[in-house]
């Protein structure tokens, strides 16, 4: 199950070089959202990976030596600031070893701004990744769960999705009903988790 500490809590339990349980569970918050952020703006697979790792090792750097204050900003911003310098930084390696799909300056044309605003969108796509996942462990029915993500997450024809899991339309109107139902609370749960995130 996931973590219940908050971001503040995991931020004053990296404070202590050896609780190594604050920097898993901030990477696995994390991580997440900064791999799909990266992938967003066009990143490689193992760019994404590297760009990622290395934006968590410079933050942690950064934090412990006092460079990140809260006061002066969100934790996202602080993060965003980063992964968009080692994406770049990440493609100027690709480049180099002539391994890159396209230039560096197919990453650097995504302003700070475009790159708050994909974080945004992977931070909420997480958030209900992280949902549907508790739903899951918690016994929820596969098969409703199955058409909320059809129909009400990727927008796939109802007649579609009532033909590939055997149920009526009303049968997908419900699930997605009963399913965002039970979301709510939970997704509203994590994004309190979620706070500076």
């Amino acid at each position: 199950m996931f973590s219940q500490r908050t971001t503040t809590a995991l931020l004053h339990g990296l404070e202590d070089p050896d609780n190594r349980s604050a920097w898993v569970e901030l990477d696995a918050r994390c991580r997440p959202v900064m791999l799909g952020v990266a992938r967003r703006i066009g990143l490689t697979e193992s760019e994404a990976e590297d760009a990622v790792q290395a934006t968590m090792v410079c933050f942690v750097e950064a934090y412990r030596g006092g460079q990140y204050q809260r006061e002066r900003g969100r934790l996202s911003a602080f993060l965003i600031t980063i992964l968009r310098s080692r994406a770049i930084d990440a493609r100027r390696r690709a480049v180099a070893r002539r391994e890159a799909a396209a230039p560096i300056e197919a990453v650097e044309r995504f302003s700070e701004l475009e790159v708050s605003r994909i974080w945004l969108d992977e931070r909420r796509s997480q958030l209900l990744r992280q949902a549907m996942s508790e739903l899951r462990e918690g016994g929820a029915d596969e098969r409703m769960l199955a058409a909320f993500e059809l129909f009400g997450v990727r927008g796939v024809a109802i007649g579609e999705v009532s033909e590939r899991l055997g149920m009526s339309r009303e049968e997908v109107y419900n699930a997605k009903y009963r399913v965002t139902r039970r979301l709510q609370p939970v997704v509203a749960r994590l994004d309190e988790l979620y706070e500076d995130l």
